[in-house]
């Protein structure tokens, strides 16, 4: 097996809690890959890191950590807004890439990210952690196989409660907003299931929770915290996205993917944050029996795992990864779309 020397690019959050990157890789046991180094440019936060999980090397400059040729493979879970140049930065380095979403801030960046991968020959991954969970494949192979009928529309509902940190957020950054993030994630999920078809056509609103309504939506200077939006494909099946960042409500997360043979719906809410397996059901009619309720017997993946094992695998088998930034740029350019739709208060923008 080719040993795989990964260099982590950020140290925050994302890469250090329970169940995120770090602890997903140390949970493959795999005795081939070694995080040998890691960068971050907030003041010692990357020493501080390094010491907890016993990273051997540690940088402020993630320059440095890329001059180390026994690297060959990068994370980058730094904010949106610097992944383009980081991510250039690592292909023209020789380096196999696995990129944090949203993977850029626009369709036009990720251009230049594919380009880049291109040249390089090196293995590029798209964040696609909730994509590449073993119920997720489950999903997949049963749409393939034609158990759901025509599936013809996928729907995601989420929020998150003001209680967490979102909803403590005093200002939102341009380019993160509930659409960009959660989006990047979701979109991708509904062009998987629906087999990749072309967008046409975005609806979108959002809205950003100032501390009154009375602000003009031409004064609102941050990104949606909350996201209404209908994507319109070419073969006339469609995305419904509705999502809140700090409302004060209950946490949801749910997938629903509609066929007219059965239906399935996905608690990911109740997957991943309670860690439970009974998440799933599958709606079916039948003549005889009526609506039938199928609770299947599955074990979910609920971390980064499956996602690293395929990077990995990847890496080590010269395979094209699932999200290696083709079905990334069509995702790019939906949420685009939305961030236009949502600018003109809603107007339909085609693409």
């Amino acid at each position: 097996m080719k040993d795989i020397k990964l260099g982590i690019i950020g140290a925050g959050k994302i890469t250090t809690n329970a169940g995120r990157h770090i602890d997903s890789i140390k949970a493959l046991r795999d005795s081939g890959v070694e995080i040998t180094a890691i960068a971050d440019i907030v003041p010692d936060l990357a020493k501080s890191v390094a010491k907890q999980f016993g990273i051997p090397n540690y940088f402020e400059d993630y320059k440095e950590l890329l001059k180390m040729e026994e690297i060959n493979a990068v994370t980058i879970n730094t904010s949106t807004s610097t992944h383009k140049q980081i991510a250039i930065d690592v292909l023209n380095s020789s380096k196999h890439l696995y990129v944090e979403k949203p993977i850029s801030s626009n369709a036009e960046e990720l251009e230049e990210i594919i380009k880049a991968a291109d040249s390089s020959g090196k293995i590029f991954l798209g964040g696609s952690n909730g994509l590449l969970q073993s119920q997720m494949g489950v999903f997949k192979n049963l749409i393939d196989k034609g158990d759901l009928g025509e599936v013809y529309m996928i729907s995601v509902d989420r929020a998150s409660s003001r209680d967490l940190d979102y909803g403590k957020r005093k200002t939102q950054k341009i380019g993160e907003g509930i659409s960009s993030h959660s989006g990047s994630h979701n979109v991708e999920w509904a062009l998987y299931f629906l087999g990749d078809p072309k967008p046409v056509s975005v609806i979108a609103k959002g809205y950003y929770k100032y501390n009154n309504l009375s602000i003009s939506q031409d004064k609102r200077n941050e990104d949606d915290d909350c996201c209404l939006a209908i994507v319109q494909f070419d073969n006339g099946s469609s995305f419904h996205f509705k999502a809140f960042r700090a409302a004060p409500v209950k946490d949801m997360y749910e997938l629903k993917i509609y066929g007219d043979k059965m239906s399935i719906e996905y608690d990911v809410h109740k997957c991943y944050k309670k860690k439970s397996d009974d998440c799933i059901r599958f709606y079916r009619y039948d003549e005889t029996v009526g609506m039938q309720n199928i609770d299947p017997m599955l074990k979910c993946g609920k971390t980064h795992e499956d996602m690293y094992r395929h990077f990995f695998d990847c890496i080590r088998n010269n395979k094209k990864s699932i999200s290696n930034g083709e079905r990334g740029l069509v995702v790019m350019k939906i949420l685009d779309a939305m961030r236009e739709s949502i600018a003109n208060g809603g107007k339909q923008v085609f693409i």
